[in-house]
C-alpha cells in the first residue's frame, strides 16, 4: 500500500496547524487536541466492535492509524476551530460547518480509495457526511465549556454583543 498520500496530509495538516495565526489560547488548543483524540478513540473502538468502519486493519492499532489519529485528527480540529467564524452570525457559522462537513467527507471519500480506510456492515459514506455536522458541534460546545471556565476565571474569549 503506498502512504504518499497519508503522509502529505499530515504533513499538509500540520504546517497549517503549526502556521496559521492563532486565535485559540494554548489552553483552549490543549483540551480541543485532548477532546478529539478521546472522541476519536472511543468513536473507532465502537465502530471497530459494530465493524462499520475502520483504518487499515482491524482490531490493531499499526503505525499508519496512529499517523491518521494523531497527525491528522488533532490538526484538523485545531484548523476547524481557529477559523471558525466567532464574530458572524448564525448563518455563517451554520455554512462554515457544512462547508467543513463536506470537505471532511470528500477527504473520506480520497481515503476510501487509496485504502487506508474501509467501511464494513451497515456503514457508508452518506452516514459520515450526517455525522460530520455533529462532531463540529461537539468540538465547538467542548470548545465553549473551556471557555465559560476561563471566563469565570477572568481569562476566556470575550464574545461578542448581540
Amino acid at each position: 500500500m503506498w502512504y504518499w498520500y497519508l503522509f502529505l496530509c499530515v504533513i499538509i495538516f500540520n504546517t497549517v496547524a503549526i502556521c496559521m495565526k492563532k486565535k485559540l489560547k494554548p489552553i483552549e488548543m490543549y483540551a480541543t487536541i485532548v477532546t478529539c483524540m478521546l472522541i476519536q478513540t472511543k468513536v473507532d473502538r465502537w465502530t471497530d466492535r459494530l465493524d462499520w468502519y475502520g483504518f487499515f486493519s482491524r482490531w490493531f492499532i499499526d503505525a499508519p492509524t496512529l499517523l491518521v489519529n494523531m497527525g491528522l485528527y488533532p490538526a484538523a480540529a485545531l484548523i476547524m476551530l481557529n477559523f471558525y467564524p466567532y464574530d458572524k452570525s448564525k448563518w455563517w457559522a451554520a455554512a462554515y460547518i457544512l462547508i467543513w462537513s463536506i470537505a471532511s467527507t470528500g477527504f473520506e471519500w480520497t481515503f476510501l480509495k487509496m485504502g487506508y480506510m474501509y467501511y464494513g456492515k451497515d456503514w457508508n459514506l452518506l452516514f459520515s457526511a450526517f455525522s460530520y455536522p455533529f462532531l463540529y458541534l461537539v468540538l465547538l460546545g467542548n470548545l465553549k465549556i473551556v471557555d465559560a471556565i476561563l471566563q469565570k476565571s477572568e481569562c476566556g474569549r470575550k464574545e461578542k454583543q448581540t
